[in-house]
């Protein structure tokens, strides 16, 4: 997902889109999305895209109306994989991480990872094990090998370092 839908701005068709991207702005890049929601996707074009104060507003091609926008407010904003930027080696879309299996370098299991947080200063990787929740900072001293073909993550973390 790049974006969510998440209002109506004025009467013809606008509405409010909170930006996955970083920079926010970057989903401009993309004429032609997939909106939807649970799976059940629908290809559209973006017509136009603006920037009114601290908001993103998107006006889809076949919504002309506040009415004609009613049915995609709360749609989530995707795109086709293929239209994703190659990376520099060293550099994953957060997608990819997302399930891998984390052990610290000793060879301990850690857990898989569930999500991943945005701070700032750094990333945060959230491993789940089990019903806890170990939060593993995104620094090159602590991520040491991502393999994606092996879905495994190496860490300089201790297993007893849990959140």
């Amino acid at each position: 997902m790049i974006g969510r839908i998440v209002g109506h701005h004025g009467l013809k068709g606008w509405v409010k889109v909170e930006s996955f991207t970083r920079p926010r702005e970057q989903i401009r890049e993309y004429q032609t999305v997939l909106v939807g929601r649970r799976g059940a996707w629908k290809q559209v074009c973006i017509e136009e895209y603006r920037t009114q104060r601290r908001n993103l507003l998107i006006r889809l091609g076949e919504c002309r109306s506040r009415e004609e926008a009613e049915p995609v407010i709360g749609v989530d904003i995707a795109i086709e994989y293929g239209q994703l930027d190659e990376l520099s080696e060293g550099e994953y879309y957060w997608i990819h991480l997302i399930g891998l299996s984390v052990v610290n370098l000793q060879g301990g299991e850690l857990g898989t990872i569930s999500r991943i947080i945005e701070t700032g200063a750094n990333d945060v990787v959230v491993v789940q094990s089990g019903q806890a929740e170990i939060l593993v900072p995104w620094i090159p001293d602590v991520v040491r090998n991502v393999d994606l073909e092996e879905k495994l993550m190496v860490v300089d973390w201790q297993q007893d370092y849990l959140s």
